[in-house]
C-alpha cells in the first residue's frame, strides 16, 4: 500500500513540477509588451488618432448645434410643406417635374403621354385617360405637360410648380 501511495506521490510532485516549468517558459512570451498579442504604439500614432478623434467630434458637435437651431442637416434643403389648392371643375393642372401632389376631394383625370403619372401610394403608373384616386401620393416625373383634368370642384395638396389652366 505504501509502495501505491510513493507512486502516486511522485507523479503528483512530477505532474505539478512540469507545470510549473511550462508556465515558466511560455507566461513571458505571452504577457511580454512589444509582442504580437501586447503591441507598443508610438506617441506621433496616438497623437493622431486623437487628433482625427477630435475632428470627428467637432463635425458632430457642428451638426448638433445646426439640428438645435432648426437649419436641419448641413447640406440639406429645408421642408416644403404642401399646399392646399381648390381647382374649379373644368380646370386643368398642369405640373412640373418632381411636383407631389394628393387629390383630397373631386374626381380628375390624367393628362399625361404614354407613361402617365406614379401613384407612389399603390406603386403603379397612372396612364392617360385614367382617373385617379383620392388620399394617395401622386408624383409628376417630368415637364412634359403632365396634369390632370377636373371633372368637379376639388382640393388637391400640392408641392411644386405647376399652373391651373380654366
Amino acid at each position: 500500500m505504501t509502495q501505491k501511495k510513493n507512486i502516486i506521490y511522485n507523479a503528483t510532485i512530477a505532474l505539478l513540477a512540469g507545470i510549473l516549468l511550462l508556465s515558466y517558459f511560455y507566461t513571458p512570451a505571452i504577457a511580454q509588451p512589444g509582442t504580437a498579442n501586447d503591441p507598443l504604439v508610438s506617441q506621433r500614432y496616438v497623437d493622431e488618432r486623437i487628433a482625427e478623434l477630435q475632428t470627428q467630434i467637432a463635425l458632430l458637435q457642428t451638426q448638433i448645434s445646426s439640428l438645435q437651431q432648426g437649419q436641419g442637416t448641413p447640406g440639406n434643403s429645408q421642408v416644403v410643406p404642401f399646399t392646399p389648392l381648390f381647382v374649379p371643375s373644368g380646370s386643368i393642372l398642369i405640373a412640373e417635374a418632381g411636383v407631389e401632389f394628393i387629390l383630397r376631394s373631386g374626381n380628375a383625370i390624367v393628362i399625361a403621354g404614354p407613361n402617365g403619372l406614379v401613384d407612389v401610394t399603390a406603386g403603379r403608373d397612372i396612364a392617360n385617360g385614367h382617373a385617379i384616386s383620392r388620399n394617395h401620393l401622386m408624383l409628376v416625373p417630368a415637364t412634359d405637360g403632365r396634369g390632370l383634368s377636373f371633372s368637379t370642384d376639388a382640393w388637391v395638396m400640392i408641392k411644386g410648380g405647376f399652373t391651373v389652366v380654366n
